[in-house]
C-alpha cells in the first residue's frame, strides 16, 4: 500500500474512535484542534478522555462496539487490540471513509505521522510502521533544531509574506525579498520589528481601475 502526506481539513467532519484508552487518548488529543466532532465508543475511559467529556470536547459513548455505531462515520480510528472488534470495524466502515487502525500501520488507509508543531509550522514524520522509535528519535533531534520560539518566527514570516505580495514590486524583488528574509538575522525580535516597519513603509500596488 503506498501512502500521499496530506494535510486534510476536518472541519465538522465526524470521527469516530473506538476504544477509551491511553492510545485513544492520543490521537483525539491530536484531532482536538481539528473542529471535528469526535465521537468515542467505549465502557471506559482514561482520566483525561473522561475531563475531555465533562469539558464537552468529546461525545461519549458508554458501551461495547456495535457495526452501527460508525454509521455516518468521515473518519474511523481503532484504538483497540481485540482483533474481532478490528475485524468488524474494517467490514463495517463506510465505503468512503478513511480508518486508522493503530498497532497495524497496513490494516487501515491513514496514518497519523509523529508530529513537531510550532505554530504555523508542522513537521510530520513516518516510517509507515516499520519503526516508531526512529520517528520518536528524529523528533527528538528537530525539537532541539526547532525550539519552542521558532513559532514567533514563522508568524513573522507570516506576516512578511503577507506585506510583500501588496508591494508594488516585478515578481523576481518580491521573491528576493522572500528569500533574504530566512536569514538567521532576522530570527531576534529586534531585527523582525525593524523589518516589518521598514515594509509597511513600501509603495503598496493600486487597484486595478475598472
Amino acid at each position: 500500500m503506498a501512502y500521499v502526506p496530506l494535510n486534510i481539513d476536518l472541519t465538522n467532519k465526524q470521527i469516530k474512535v473506538i476504544g477509551g484508552g491511553k492510545i485513544a487518548e492520543r490521537r483525539v488529543k491530536a484531532l482536538l484542534d481539528s473542529d471535528a466532532t469526535i465521537h468515542v465508543i467505549s465502557p471506559d475511559l482514561t482520566g483525561n478522555l473522561y475531563q475531555l467529556y465533562l469539558d464537552e470536547k468529546i461525545i461519549w459513548y458508554k458501551k461495547s462496539f456495535e457495526s452501527k455505531d460508525l454509521d455516518n462515520a468521515e473518519l474511523i480510528i481503532s484504538a483497540t487490540n481485540q482483533e474481532e472488534v478490528n475485524d468488524v470495524i474494517k467490514k463495517s466502515a463506510p465505503i468512503h471513509s478513511l480508518i486508522n487502525m493503530v498497532g497495524d500501520a497496513q490494516g487501515g488507509n491513514v496514518i497519523f505521522p509523529g508530529t513537531l508543531k510550532r505554530g504555523k509550522l508542522q513537521i510530520s514524520v513516518t516510517s509507515t510502521g516499520a519503526s516508531p522509535k526512529l520517528v520518536s528519535n528524529i523528533l527528538n533531534d528537530l525539537d532541539k533544531q526547532y525550539p519552542i520560539d521558532y513559532a514567533e518566527y514563522v508568524d513573522f514570516l507570516y506576516e512578511c509574506r503577507i506585506i510583500i505580495k501588496s508591494l508594488d514590486l516585478e515578481k523576481a524583488k518580491k521573491n528576493q525579498l522572500l528569500e533574504s528574509i530566512l536569514s538567521d538575522q532576522y530570527f531576534g525580535e529586534d531585527e523582525q520589528e525593524k523589518l516589518t516597519n521598514w515594509l509597511k513603509r513600501q509603495p503598496k500596488k493600486r487597484a486595478r481601475e475598472e
